[in-house]
C-alpha cells in the first residue's frame, strides 16, 4: 500500500488533532509536521498537543509511526560553531517525539560554511552520535540536499559516509526529489539507473522517507525551489513513477509542494498521483 501525505501545519488550538484531521481530509494516510515554526526553535509544552484526544479518535486511522517530524531549518549540526546548540535542541525535540510515539525525525544535514566539507562531515557525524547516545527509539533521517552553498548531503556518497561512520540502525535517508534533481541526479530520464546506484552503494535499505516535489529549475541547478507536481522540470509522470517504484515500496512519501491562490492543493495532488493504484 502506498503511504502518501503532505506537510501539515501544527498549531493552536487543536495541534495534533487538527493536523491529523486535516491530513485525513486530503485523502492522506500519513503526514509530516514541524513541532513549531520551521524557522525557529520555539516550542509549546507537550501538554498542549491534545495527544489523548488524538489517541482516542484518530490514531487507528493514522498511527504515531506514520507521523513524520521535520526538524527546524535553523539547527546546523555540521557547523562546529553551531553544533552544540543543534545537539541540545534535537535531544529535546526527540523527547517531544517520544511523547507522541513518532518514529522518524527528518533532518537537514546542515552547512559547513567557512569550515569546509571535510570538517562539516566530521562535525555532523559527531553530532549525530551524541544525539543518538542521549535519546531513545527515534530514527534520524538525513535529507538529500540540492547543493546550495556549502550544504552537506547533496552527494549520496556523503550520506553513505555518515551512515557508515555512525554505524547505528537509528539512522536513515530521506530522498527529496526536487533536491535530487537540483543536485544533478536525473530521476526523470534515468530512474532505474538511480535506483541501481542506491542499491549498489548499499543505501537503498536506509531510505525511510521520501519528499515528493517537482522543481522550478532544471537539472543540476542547485537552487532548491519546489514546484507543484507536474508543473516543474521533473514532471508528473516521472514523479508518479518515483512514488510507485518497486524499490521504494512501503516508504512514507510526503508532499511539500507550494500553495496555490493562498491554499494547499495536496488533496488534488494526492488524488491524481494515486490514480495509478486503480490501474495496478
Amino acid at each position: 500500500m502506498i503511504k502518501l501525505g503532505s506537510h501539515i501545519s501544527f498549531k493552536s488550538p487543536g495541534y495534533l488533532v487538527n493536523s491529523v484531521e486535516e491530513a485525513i481530509s486530503y485523502g492522506a494516510n500519513t503526514l509530516m509536521i514541524y513541532l513549531g515554526a520551521p524557522q525557529n526553535t520555539k516550542r509549546v509544552t507537550t501538554e498542549k498537543y491534545f495527544y489523548e484526544e488524538y489517541l482516542e479518535k484518530l490514531s487507528k486511522i493514522i498511527p504515531p509511526k506514520d507521523i513524520i517530524i521535520h526538524a527546524p531549518y535553523i539547527v546546523n549540526p555540521s557547523n562546529p560553531e553551531k553544533s552544540e546548540f543543534a545537539i541540545e535542541f534535537l535531544i529535546q525535540e526527540i523527547e517531544r517525539m517520544n511523547y507522541i510515539g513518532c518514529k522518524y525525525l527528518v533532518l537537514h544535514p546542515g552547512s559547513s560554511l567557512k569550515f569546509g566539507s571535510e570538517l562539516g562531515l566530521k562535525t555532523l557525524i559527531k553530532s549525530i552520535k551524541k544525539i543518538l547516545s542521549k535519546t531513545l527509539e527515534v530514527e534520524i533521517i538525513l535529507e538529500t540536499m540540492s547543493g546550495k552553498g556549502s550544504e552537506i548531503g547533496s552527494n549520496l556518497l556523503e550520506l553513505k559516509q555518515v551512515i557508515e561512520e555512525v554505524n547505528d540502525d537509528r539512522l536513515g535517508i530521506c530522498l527529496d526529489t526536487c533536491h535530487l534533481w537540483d543536485a544533478g541526479y536525473d530521476i526523470k530520464n534515468n530512474l532505474n539507473d538511480f535506483m541501481r546506484k542506491l542499491k549498489n552503494e548499499n543505501l537503498l535499505k536506509w531510505v525511510k522517507v521520501i519528499h515528493l516535489n517537482d522543481s522550478k529549475n532544471d537539472l543540476n541547478s542547485h537552487k532548491d525551489r519546489h514546484e507543484n507536481i507536474g508543473k516543474g522540470f521533473i514532471g508528473f509522470k516521472a514523479l508518479q513513477n518515483f512514488l510507485f517504484h518497486p524499490s521504494l515500496e512501503g516508504v512514507i512519501t510526503i508532499l511539500e509542494t507550494p500553495w496555490v491562490d493562498g491554499k494547499p492543493i495536496y488533496k488534488e495532488e494526492i488524488k491524481k498521483l494515486l490514480a495509478k493504484e486503480k490501474e495496478l
